[in-house]
């Protein structure tokens, strides 16, 4: 009887074994099944617009948790696996303050890429790759299909990749001595675009073909990477978008950055007293993550002492020290709508008081020339009237300043040496999801507002559903996807007549003549974006090397 049942315990792993090596050989077969250095992984077929198949795996590891001894330091090589990783979902997000996406948890083991790609992996024919680096201030938001999904760009035929990358202080914050490396989410970044380099091909994607692009501060990460010269030589990448957001005009950065990671040791443990930032190092990679995150230090991108960020932006792309490939350019036509929630009567004050403040104080000039300057500008905004009386003048001035013009210098810089498209986004739909912001608007401004052209790129729920939406909002996303997909493939947005797009040539912009698309219901061919010249001629004037920033 023993013999007996021992037998039919062999029969029946037999069973399940051969059950399993079916199911793996049937996945293997459709395409699901990917063999990474690492190990094997199992994606799954998902739908795109036109109801066309497409490959989709989701949270494939690109690195090892940061967690433990690796919390505060670069990203290392993924471990291997031994069993068929399953890739068919999101589940981590990197950790932040709060997220708007449900059924996720917030986790340090957040280092996963997804890879989308119409092609059946283990093609030979290899397709153009857009490498998406997402936004939301270097402290919030996540890569996953919740927030970023490809279904309105699958149909192009390209391959787009998404990551998740160290947000917060998780990400950016460092020692000048090494210790804790600075920028750490940028670099986390190049770690996943060096899995691109090394795996796409796998998936149907072209190494030799990739686009990065990045909305907001991933529009600054984007900028960030093209500074410089190739690292080792090694180009990761050949074209590049960038949208809302430039290095140019001095966002988010930091330049404190031991005395901040000092700081932040002190919140966590109130018994820390020393200046030695290996204790420092020892007390932040024990501490729970959750008080690392509470503590709400301030952080920024860092200018590094040697390294691929090491480079002043404005100076840098001033002397023509970046990479030279294409680029394509966007900004919102009202970037700084968002402040209408926010109307300070003290600020406007301030500002109608001391014009000064209206240039950035990192911002090379003379007392005397910074007052001549801030008033010249604050005339061009408020046509001799105040902030405090017409606060869509202040609305106009927070978009140029912190996005538009900042953009506007980096393209006139950049189109000297390299192909740039430039445009701006200026129609109203329901698509944008601020409507909601509407009334709280003055009436003489522009109306779509930062991230608004998003919404007409990737599905992230809401507009899931295209027939809930007016018809012109469907024909302008087609009509953007389609310019956006046509740069990552021919690095040029209109490279034939398309009636789709009325038929216009988008040509690149020039030094002197700053031409950009102007993308509505219509799209048409402008000049010279919203008051730049006119800032540009008070800059130029009274700025002073060494140059900082713009805007």
């Amino acid at each position: 009887m023993e013999a007996f049942n021992t037998l039919q315990v062999v029969i029946i792993i037999s069973a399940i074994i051969a059950i399993q090596e079916s199911i793996a050989k049937s996945y293997e077969y459709d395409g699901t099944i990917v063999q990474l250095e690492e190990g094997k992984i199992r994606g799954h077929i998902l739908k795109s617009e036109k109801g066309n198949d497409y490959y989709a795996f989701q949270e494939i590891p690109y690195a090892a948790p940061p967690i433990g001894e690796n919390r505060f330091q670069l990203a290392k090589p993924a471990k291997p696996w031994t069993h068929v990783l399953d890739t068919t979902k999101n589940t981590n997000i990197c950790y932040q303050a709060s997220s708007p996406l449900i059924n996720l948890k917030l986790s340090e083991d957040c280092l996963y890429i997804n890879v989308y790609s119409p092609q059946k992996p283990g093609s030979n024919n290899f397709l153009p790759v857009l490498l998406w680096i997402h936004g939301g201030a270097f402290v919030f938001e996540a890569a996953t299909i919740d927030y970023f999904g490809p279904k309105y760009l699958m149909d192009a035929g390209i391959v787009v990749v998404t990551f998740n990358y160290r947000l917060g202080p998780f990400g950016f914050v460092g020692t000048n001595d090494g210790v804790i490396p600075l920028n750490i989410g940028l670099k986390d970044q190049r770690f996943a675009m060096e899995w691109v380099n090394k795996n796409i091909n796998l998936f149907g994607g072209n190494p030799d073909h990739v686009t990065i692009a990045g909305e907001s501060s991933g529009s600054l990460s984007v900028g960030y990477h093209l500074i410089g010269p190739w690292k080792n030589g090694k180009q990761l990448f050949h074209a590049a978008i960038m949208q809302s957001a430039s290095t140019i005009s001095g966002l988010l950065t930091q330049d404190d950055e031991t005395n901040t990671a000092l700081a932040l040791g002190r919140l966590v443990d109130p018994e820390f007293k020393s200046n030695d930032t290996k204790e420092l190092l020892n007390i932040l990679q024990n501490a729970e993550a959750n008080d690392i995150q509470k503590a709400g230090i301030p952080i920024g991108v860092s200018t590094e002492l040697e390294g691929p960020f090491s480079y002043g932006s404005f100076a840098a792309f001033l002397s023509g020290n970046y990479k030279k490939v294409p680029v394509l350019s966007g900004f919102t036509s009202e970037e700084g709508g968002g402040a209408a929630f926010l109307k300070n009567e003290d600020i406007l004050k301030l500002l109608d008081q001391n014009p000064s403040q209206l240039i950035d104080s990192r911002i090379n000039m003379s007392p005397e020339d910074r007052a001549i300057a801030g008033n010249l500008r604050k005339q061009l905004y408020t046509d001799n009237s105040s902030f405090v009386e017409d606060f869509g003048a202040f609305i106009r001035y927070l978009s140029d300043r912190f996005c538009i013009h900042g953009i506007c210098k980096q393209v006139e810089l950049q189109s000297a040496n390299v192909p740039n498209y430039f445009y701006r986004f200026s129609y109203k739909g329901e698509l944008g999801g601020v409507m909601g912001l509407l009334p709280f608007l003055p009436p003489d401004v522009d109306t779509v507002c930062h991230g608004e052209d998003n919404q007409y790129l990737w599905d992230d729920g809401v507009n899931d559903d295209l027939s809930k939406f007016p018809e012109s909002d469907q024909l302008v996303l087609h009509k953007f996807a389609k310019l956006y997909t046509n740069f990552v493939k021919f690095y040029n947005p209109t490279p034939e007549i398309d009636p789709l797009l009325d038929n216009v040539i988008w040509p690149p912009s020039e030094p002197k003549s700053l031409r950009y698309l102007n993308i509505n219901e219509t799209l048409s061919m402008q000049e010279n974006p919203r008051q730049y010249k006119e800032v540009n001629e008070i800059m130029e004037k009274y700025m002073q090397p060494p140059f900082v920033l713009f805007g």
